[in-house]
């Protein structure tokens, strides 16, 4: 219920099914097959799922799946030039979500983070492999998270403790 509730929120905030109708409109020969509102991230490398500063500054779009292509904001990928393509179900304190991991034949690996959506987990076009992911935490959010905790403490002894 809560994962629903999210969702259609996110949806309308990034205006899902109008990018979704939009598409369709222009593109008559192809068939959307999923629809996400997405964070996505460009990496060097096939590395596991973190928080970190690439995710606060990472492009934020609606995902197409079509039976011929995946596109994002600036990115188009063909479905031929994706090499593997992972599904992770993550949880985290707003309910549960999911990283498509995309790597191309030319050694592009793609990112993009969604709130649960079946349509990615029934579509028959892209081969996806489905796992349970986690997410880690890199030095920045560490260091972030630290400092946040210690400005609270801080505030909390100003605005009780002292004097």
């Amino acid at each position: 219920m809560i994962n629903q509730l999210l969702k259609g929120l996110v949806d309308l905030i990034y205006g899902t099914g109008r990018v979704r109708r939009k598409f369709e409109l222009n593109n008559p020969n192809e068939k959307v097959l999923a629809a996400d509102a997405s964070k996505d991230i460009v990496t060097t490398t096939n590395q596991d799922i973190q928080r970190g500063l690439d995710w606060v500054t990472s492009q934020r779009a609606v995902i197409l799946l079509t039976d011929k292509k995946l596109v994002c904001g600036k990115w188009i990928i063909p479905i031929d030039t994706i090499s593997t393509a992972q599904l992770l179900e993550i949880n985290s304190l707003f309910g549960g979500g999911q990283v498509l991991k995309i790597q191309t034949t030319d050694d592009k690996n793609y990112q993009f983070g969604m709130q649960f959506n079946t349509e990615w987990t029934s579509q028959q076009q892209l081969p996806l492999t489905l796992e349970h992911g986690q997410v880690k935490h890199s030095a920045f959010s560490i260091i972030v998270r630290l400092i946040v905790v210690g400005y609270l403490i801080y505030w909390i002894y100003e605005r009780f403790f002292a004097n």
